[in-house]
């Protein structure tokens, strides 16, 4: 088993394990539509996916299973968001999951917190001691300031646990278009540095700690 560092389970003790698999992590951008990848992701053993990102009606593009999902603060707490500019963000997606593994990944303790509200009780909740990220951005050597958006910090909290991770859905051209494979999607907000994290990517690759299809 592969121990997940800087995570904590519910009960603040145990960190989160994965198996010593063939580990997928599945972003959630437009390339995924552009390049359908279904039958290669569902053949992985283990699969991570971010946020609200669904599989069904999607199955030939990203694949069915499931076996851990990262969810940032919003999501978590079960935002609303506008629906004209979410229209594929139903806001109790989090609260809807059954017997679920959720990893959170956010600064803010306040959806963690109301996690009986805003979680099913067959879920299996951890969190990411997110302090702690500062270490695993000295420990790869990254130039990053910005916070770690879910899907870079989670590759990297791979990294640093011995973990070499298959990425499909993941942009790392800077001229590609922000899109979600489901839906378009605004530009980033302010907390996260994307062109910057897509230059991470290309050097984790380089580096041969990723490999990204």
């Amino acid at each position: 088993m592969f121990e997940i560092k800087h995570t904590i389970d519910l009960e603040g003790n145990s960190p989160l394990l994965l198996p010593n698999k063939d580990i997928a992590i599945i972003g959630s951008s437009g390339r995924l539509r552009r390049k359908p990848a279904g039958p290669k992701i569902d053949a992985h053993e283990f699969i991570v996916r971010f946020n609200r990102a669904p599989t069904e009606g999607y199955e030939d593009l990203v694949g069915a299973q499931t076996d851990l999902r990262v969810a940032n603060n919003h999501v978590f707490n079960n935002n609303v968001l506008d629906t004209k500019e979410w229209p594929g963000q139903p806001p109790d997606f989090i609260r809807n999951l059954r017997n679920a593994a959720i990893l959170y990944m956010a600064p803010d303790m306040d959806p963690w917190l109301k996690h009986k509200s805003n979680t099913h009780e067959s879920c299996i909740l951890y969190k990411v001691i997110y302090n702690e990220l500062e270490l695993v951005k000295k420990e790869l050597e990254l130039n990053l300031s910005a916070q770690f958006s879910v899907g870079v910090g989670f590759v990297c909290l791979c990294v640093v646990s011995g973990i070499r991770p298959h990425l499909y859905g993941f942009d790392i051209e800077q001229d590609s278009k922000r899109d979600h494979y489901w839906e378009n999607r605004p530009p980033a907000g302010p907390c996260h540095n994307v062109s910057l994290e897509k230059e991470i990517f290309k050097e984790l690759q380089q580096r041969n700690l990723i490999e990204i299809k």
